[in-house]
């Protein structure tokens, strides 16, 4: 029995530098945890520490609502 793949959207901030950024990211994951996680890894791969990063929301979002193209074909394909 197979979980059903979900898109996320988990928008964040950090502090960088002195400089504060927001990001958005869409993610591919059977569920919240994972979305998270893959999210974590994307973003604290340019050096950027996990304790630095504030998450201020993670929703479950429709392929419509999907701004990354490469997410929206991946989940178009199945």
């Amino acid at each position: 029995m197979a979980a059903e793949i979900q898109i996320y959207k988990i928008s964040g901030k950090y502090t960088k530098k002195f400089q504060k950024f927001q990001f958005t990211k869409f993610v591919r994951a059977t569920n919240e945890q994972n979305a998270l996680e893959k999210a974590l890894s994307i973003v604290t791969s340019v050096r950027l520490l996990r304790r630095k990063i504030t998450i201020t929301e993670i929703k479950t979002v429709s392929i419509e609502e999907c701004d990354d193209l490469y997410i929206r074909s991946l989940s178009q394909i199945e």
